[in-house]
């Protein structure tokens, strides 16, 4: 439902089953730090037969993908002379990941995908740098929405927080109303007097001093909610 209202929805699935990697769209696959398939979920198992590598019947393709960066050999396709996957040459076991992720890496940048990609990349970067150049005439934006969106935002979290969290309202209400009780009670029936005017003017102090320390607790919550904000 979150999804349906706009809401962009980041989570870890580890090792997903077929049911659920079949709703997949796009499908990245990565190794080393290089970018070994980038494409759509549905066609990666056919480049990565035509590659060479053909998924076994009945096996997960999310595993498959596994077996493959890892160089399992159960999960090649392998020539039928060596049982070794195709244009790899010769590897040591010392360094058989790093090799095989380097075939793989290599195959993939001289696929009809990363040409694509590549273009698709190259357009959106010149129509950033045009925007770019138009935004330096004026002043530079460094956030999508102005600051009273955000305080919006922001202010409308925090408020549900606090409705969805009422014992720390009640503990503050409360803690508000003894303490009030107090100074009512210690600074009761001051005369309009010289020394009334000092006793007011300690009542305020006190009343000043406590409200800015009991402020101090919100900066637990920023500490907290820092890096959701950012």
């Amino acid at each position: 439902r979150l999804s349906r209202r706009g809401r962009t929805i980041i989570f870890s699935i580890h090792q997903p089953r077929y049911s659920i990697f079949k709703l997949f769209d796009s499908l990245t696959l990565l190794a080393l730090g290089k970018v070994l398939y980038h494409g759509p979920a549905k066609q990666a198992l056919e480049y990565f037969s035509s590659i060479g590598y053909e998924c076994e019947p009945f096996n997960n393709p999310a595993d498959f993908f596994l077996d493959i960066i890892n160089g399992d050999s159960t999960a090649v396709a392998a020539s039928k002379e060596d049982h070794r996957p195709v244009d790899t040459g010769k590897v040591t076991e010392d360094n058989v990941d790093s090799s095989v992720v380097d075939v793989l890496h290599q195959k993939y940048l001289n696929s009809s995908l990363y040409q694509s990609t590549k273009e698709a990349l190259q357009k959106v970067e010149l129509g950033r740098g045009s925007r770019q150049r138009l935004s330096k005439q004026g002043h530079e934006i460094t956030y999508a929405n102005g600051f009273l969106t955000q305080l919006y935002w922001v202010s409308k979290r925090s408020l549900k927080n606090l409705i969805r969290s009422p014992q720390a309202s009640i503990a503050q209400i409360a803690v508000t109303i003894i303490l009030a009780l107090v100074v009512g009670a210690i600074f009761f029936g001051v005369k309009l007097d010289r020394s009334g005017i000092q006793n007011r003017v300690g009542s305020l102090f006190f009343v000043t001093t406590n409200q800015c320390f009991s402020s101090v607790s919100a900066i637990e919550l920023f500490i907290r909610d820092k890096k959701l904000f950012v």
